[in-house]
């Protein structure tokens, strides 16, 4: 009964976005099971197998008949006025001491609905990853693939990469059986192996401290990548430190399976340009962004931010991503009319939250998400729909469990963050009188031995933008 009430609560929500945005918002009714659809996906999501827990609940799939007259939101609810003294409440919980700050802004029109110091930029963690999914897909349609080729040319195979760093073993051994027919074509039962890696510069960001590799937190950047770099298969165990010489290793492996022969040392070198070449394709770059804020991959969210740079012609480097995603942010951030002192105080130096010099101002964050949930862009609504949704899914799957958070649970979508002493969390909800809004909420300042506490404190503040009191 319980997940039926649930469900009940989240359909209901669903056809409230649906009324408050564009007919584009029946597409998150329909996937969530909020009412009959043919982009229904499944009734249990699990969360990344590893890093942030996240095991799913079940909810219930609602035959048509519950769709009938659903309840109508309240022009005018007793408590949605308030909301900024009921969040700025959680200041006094004992684990926030006074250090929290956020931003409430309406989808539609833009007015701030409730702050608490939202101009301070603050350590924006892993929220960061929701300003590289806009940066991103301002420059990109999402259609787009990453090619990774291999070339044949007098007896020496070139595996050229394309910024595709989620390469699966099958991906490498599809492409390895294309080599070795094509250099059949050619004559060849034995070949010399190169690797081309230019496309992107890459590497490792110092800006990362030691939330970098040598920590499992994230694979330096490359042109190509097995698996995302994660060597034995974990979100946040050991990564490579060579992902496109790794990969290449792996390929020369694979192309012996095949029955071509490798031999000599595998080097680093130039595709030649007019070589005969097979190719293999990356999932659209708008499944990676989904991925990416589904479990908060830190490898493939630097990825996104490289190929911003790549698109904007600047430097492909650590330092050139992190300067194109905030350029990108700061062009949106003007168009939405931010107030020049939040747009000043942005200070990006990744593309993934892990670097504590980072700084974001909530209002900042809380305009972007609003922009996102308002339908005037279509090329930015993806990410309302790949953001967690709390109790049910990635990051969020085990949040929002307890006294007074769990009546939010299916209610709140956003993107967690946590690095150090700051707890996060950024996202797009609907107020009990219907408003769609866009939130960022940063509690800051805490000992990293309350990470727990600090974490639950969000949630509890959260939570006052989707209650009625």
């Amino acid at each position: 009964m319980a997940l039926r009430a649930m469900d009940r609560i989240w359909r209901t929500t669903a056809i409230v976005m649906c009324a408050a945005v564009p007919t584009s918002f029946y597409v998150l009714g329909d996937l969530t099971d909020a009412f009959p659809g043919v982009l229904t996906l499944r009734t249990v999501e699990e969360g990344p197998a590893a890093g942030p827990r996240a095991v799913a609940e079940d909810w219930e799939r609602l035959s048509a008949g519950d769709l009938v007259d659903p309840p109508e939101p309240s022009a005018d609810l007793e408590g949605t006025a308030d909301l900024e003294e009921r969040m700025s409440t959680g200041a006094e919980i004992p684990v926030v001491d006074g250090g929290l700050a956020f931003s409430v802004v309406d989808a539609d029109s833009g007015e701030v609905l409730a702050e608490r110091d939202s101009g301070t930029a603050l350590v924006p963690a892993s929220t960061l990853k929701l300003l590289t999914a806009a940066a991103v897909l301002r420059q990109y349609s999402g259609e787009e693939v990453l090619t990774t080729r291999a070339t044949v040319a007098d007896g020496v195979v070139t595996l050229v990469g394309g910024g595709d760093m989620t390469l699966s073993d099958e991906d490498l051994r599809d492409l390895a059986a294309q080599t070795a027919e094509l250099a059949s074509v050619q004559g060849e039962d034995e070949v010399s192996l190169v690797y081309d890696d230019s496309y992107l510069q890459g590497g490792h960001n110092e800006a990362w401290g030691g939330n970098g590799a040598a920590g499992g937190w994230v694979t330096p950047t490359a042109s190509l990548a097995l698996d995302g770099g994660w060597l034995d298969g974990q979100q946040y165990g050991p990564k490579s430190l060579d992902p496109a010489g790794d990969a290449a290793e792996r390929f020369a492996e694979l192309l012996a399976d095949a029955g071509l022969a490798v031999t000599g040392d595998i080097a680093e070198g130039e595709a030649p340009t007019e070589a005969a070449s097979v190719e293999i394709h990356s999932e659209p770059l708008g499944e990676i962004v989904r991925r990416t804020l589904l479990i908060s991959d830190n490898t493939t969210s630097e990825l996104l931010a490289h190929l911003v740079a790549l698109s904007r012609g600047q430097e492909t480097t650590p330092t050139g991503a992190a300067a194109a995603v905030e350029a990108e942010i700061r062009d949106l951030a003007a168009e939405l009319d931010v107030p020049a002192e939040a747009i000043d105080s942005l200070d990006l130096h990744d593309g993934s939250g892990l670097s504590r010099q980072n700084r974001v101002p909530p209002a900042l964050l809380s305009a972007v998400l609003a922009e996102v949930a308002s339908g005037e862009v279509p090329t930015l609504e993806q990410i309302l729909f790949d953001v967690p949704i709390a109790g049910l899914s990635g990051t969020l799957a085990e949040r929002f469990d307890a006294d007074g958070t769990r009546d939010a649970s299916g209610l709140v979508r956003g993107k967690t963050g946590y690095l150090g002493g700051a707890a996060t969390l950024a996202g797009v909800a609907v107020l009990p009188d219907g408003r769609t809004v866009g939130y960022s909420i940063v509690v800051h300042g805490f000992d990293g031995a309350d990470a727990e506490a600090a974490r639950a404190a969000v949630d509890q503040i959260a939570a006052e933008i989707v209650q009625v009191r």
